[in-house]
């Protein structure tokens, strides 16, 4: 088994796209008005629009991005810079290190240092 996919519904594609382009620093390979995506690693990071009347706040899966200790601080503050909010600083608590944020449409995510 492989996990193939990890996409999140959107309600305002352009601007999602804009940010997930800005902050992982790749562009979005196949692009269409309802689907965009991207390969990290293996897996495709997309964004679906949500124009078929789901209603949510924001998504319950949270994708867990991993740097190295040095490059941690860069890819939290480039977050923030985009317009990520904080929704759980747990870099200062040692069962945590890590930083849950929130994009500019309430999606959580987290940046964590590289586990073994």
């Amino acid at each position: 088994m492989k996990l193939r996919s990890l996409y999140l519904k959107v309600t305002d594609m352009e601007a999602e796209k804009s940010f997930w382009q800005n902050f992982l620093g790749r562009s979005m390979t196949v692009k269409s008005k309802r689907w965009c995506e991207c390969k990290i690693g293996e897996v495709r990071f997309a964004l679906l629009l949500n124009d078929f009347g789901d209603t949510f706040a924001n998504s319950s899966c949270v994708p867990v991005f991993e740097y190295s200790q040095v490059e941690l601080p860069h890819y939290i503050d480039k977050a923030l810079s985009l317009g990520a909010t904080v929704a759980v600083d747990g870099l200062k608590d040692p069962d945590m290190q890590s930083i849950i944020l929130n994009d500019p449409e309430g999606h959580e995510f987290e940046l964590t240092r590289l586990h073994d």
